[in-house]
């Protein structure tokens, strides 16, 4: 029986992640490449394993590609690598930084590593070579590194003791 509450918690607490996840990216969409995606997905990477996280992922990239029309052969998978490298690394070749400072540099690298997998589609589809994109691209690339760093560096403890808060207290309901 507690496994089975337990699962149903996941269940929930993915949906909702996901729907924040999502929820935000929309608001902020008005902001060229400012968002809390790079610092959410390092929190939850950290706080609720790669597995939850992974389907997060998975969830956010559909709901967005469904929403803003883009489901393609080009950009889909680069969108659903370029958010799955986070909980991947951080639960395993990262997994020993805890630190928001440390994980806040590492927010830019991820910023970066997902403007960069953009270079491919894009090169390819607007036929633009690769240098020129990344040219056109470096001031959205500095948006978005600038945005995750801050954002991990300000928000993840805090938030990071909402997550433990919920856990404990979830823990002792179905206890």
């Amino acid at each position: 029986m507690k496994s089975e509450k337990l699962k149903i918690f996941d269940f929930v607490l993915i949906a909702i992640l996901s729907s924040v996840l999502f929820v935000q990216e929309q608001v902020l969409s008005f902001l060229p490449n400012f968002q809390l995606t790079v610092f959410l997905l390092v929190l939850f990477s950290k706080k609720l394993g790669m597995l939850r996280t992974i389907i997060i992922v998975i969830i956010h990239v559909i709901l967005d590609n469904i929403v803003m029309g883009s489901m393609s052969l080009y950009y889909t998978p680069t969108m659903l690598v370029g958010w799955l490298i986070i909980p991947i690394t951080l639960n395993t070749i990262f997994k020993k930084i805890d630190t928001n400072i440390n994980l806040a540099f590492l927010g830019i690298l991820y910023s970066l590593i997902y403007s960069w997998l953009y270079l491919i589609p894009s090169s390819i589809l607007t036929n633009v070579s690769p240098i020129a994109y990344l040219l056109g691209d470096i001031l959205f690339e500095v948006i978005l590194a600038m945005s995750s760093f801050i954002s991990i560096l300000l928000l993840y403890n805090p938030c990071a003791r909402v997550i433990d808060i919920i856990y404990e207290k979830s823990r002792k309901e179905i206890n």
